[in-house]
């Protein structure tokens, strides 16, 4: 895996994706400079309007207008966005390792975010893109966004709420479990201090609590597992600590679990990512550099979790 240093990834950036952004950039400054002028000519006759006709007349002539750039301006948005994923964003994949493919259309099914088991409410909505898989070293690897929604009503309000949102990750283990083990954040811990076992311990939805001799896992982490002992044959002492470690490199509640033969990853994260900026200029180093940052964050996770090295075989 090419996990650049700073030179080599500005290296990178100034051969590679600077000529295509700077093309992009061009076709984006058209499109806004088409969108400021159809709302410049809303503004212009909706102010007559709002002044001598009504409110509703002149805010109306605004919306018109930008309902008329979407219609004429709409596909070559897309086509913008399309390009930058294709054209950036792959090659940073492939720049990071080269036996990953990039498909800014596909995502992580729903079989598989609901075989994880990691987040239990019912979906309404599910929507994710940017799919990267492949296999580094001997491990297979699967992670995109994903953004899973339940819509609740309640009398006439009706609210959605989200229930995932962030990166889904997906690997090989190689080794077909018995049991299902899950490594969740320990919100009850952190809340309510040495109380927080009970409250563990009360998880219906889960199987049984498994207690760990890591003071700092055990106050980061709850465990739940089908089978005890193998739970505790997963955990060894190193992969608690990669997880640890990566947990706060990732600075954020990661959720894990253990099943079949796969090992899955929710990382929240509360932004859209991987975007074309439509607003600010393409030209912009430190957005690649924070991209960059995010895909060697999941694909980095093979040698993060130690995944290439087969201490089982599948059975």
């Amino acid at each position: 895996m090419h996990m650049a240093s700073e030179d080599s990834l500005r290296a990178f950036y100034d051969a590679s994706l600077l000529p295509v952004l700077q093309e992009i950039e061009a076709e984006r400054q058209k499109v806004l400079n088409a969108f400021l002028i159809h709302i410049g000519i809303g503004i212009a006759a909706g102010i007559p309007l709002f002044a001598f006709a009504s409110p509703i007349a002149g805010i109306a002539a605004v919306v018109i207008a930008a309902i008329v750039f979407f219609i004429r301006f709409g596909s070559k948005i897309g086509e913008l966005k399309k390009r930058f994923k294709e054209q950036v964003i792959g090659k940073i994949v492939n720049f990071i390792h080269a036996d990953l493919s990039f498909d800014h259309t596909r995502f992580i099914p729903q079989s598989v975010y609901n075989k994880s088991k990691l987040y239990l409410s019912s979906i309404s909505r599910y929507n994710g893109d940017d799919m990267v898989s492949g296999t580094v070293g001997k491990t297979n690897i699967r992670f995109s966004e994903l953004h899973t929604q339940q819509v609740r009503k309640s009398g006439k309000s009706t609210t959605v709420v989200t229930i995932f949102r962030g990166l889904f990750f997906v690997a090989d283990f190689n080794k077909n479990f018995v049991g299902e083990t899950f490594v969740l954040p320990d919100t009850a811990e952190s809340t309510f201090g040495g109380l927080g076992t009970f409250f563990q311990k009360m998880n219906m939805s889960r199987p049984k609590l498994v207690k760990l001799e890591d003071i700092e896992f055990e106050k980061a982490f709850a465990v739940y597992g089908s089978d005890q002992i193998e739970a505790r044959y997963i955990l060894s002492t190193a992969l608690m600590q990669r997880i640890l470690t990566f947990k706060k490199k990732t600075r954020c509640d990661i959720s894990l679990s253990f099943i079949d033969s796969s090992v899955f990853i929710g990382i929240p994260v509360n932004k859209d990512l991987f975007e074309a900026p439509m607003f600010s200029s393409m030209i912009n180093y430190s957005m690649i550099a924070e991209y960059y940052s995010y895909l060697t964050l999941c694909i980095g996770i093979v040698e993060d979790l130690d995944l290439n090295t087969r201490i089982w075989s599948k059975e």
